[in-house]
C-alpha cells in the first residue's frame, strides 16, 4: 500500500521549481551572452566599413537579446504568478 506523504511531495515540488527556474534563467543568460557576442561582431563590422556584416549581426544580436530577456522574465512570471494560480 502506498502512503501519500505531503512532506515528501512538497520537497520534490520545491526542488522541481528551483530546477525549472535555474534552467530558464540559464537559457536566458546564455542567449544574452550570445547576443553580446553578435552585437560586438556587428560593431566591428561597422568599424571595418562592412555595413552588410554589421546589419546582419546587429539584427541577430537584437533578436537574441530580446529572446534572452523574455526567457528570464517569462520564467520569473511563470514561477511566481502563473504557477501559484494553477496549484491552488
Amino acid at each position: 500500500m502506498i502512503v501519500w506523504d505531503a512532506r515528501i511531495h512538497g520537497k520534490a515540488d520545491e526542488m522541481i521549481t528551483k530546477l525549472a527556474f535555474a534552467a530558464g534563467l540559464g537559457i536566458g543568460v546564455a542567449w544574452i551572452a550570445l547576443a553580446i557576442m553578435a552585437l560586438r561582431s556587428a560593431a566591428q563590422g561597422f568599424i571595418d566599413n562592412r555595413s552588410d556584416w554589421g546589419v546582419a549581426w546587429g539584427l541577430v544580436g537584437i533578436l537574441l537579446l530580446v529572446g534572452g530577456c523574455v526567457a528570464i522574465v517569462g520564467t520569473w512570471w511563470h514561477q511566481t504568478r502563473v504557477k501559484g494560480r494553477h496549484n491552488a
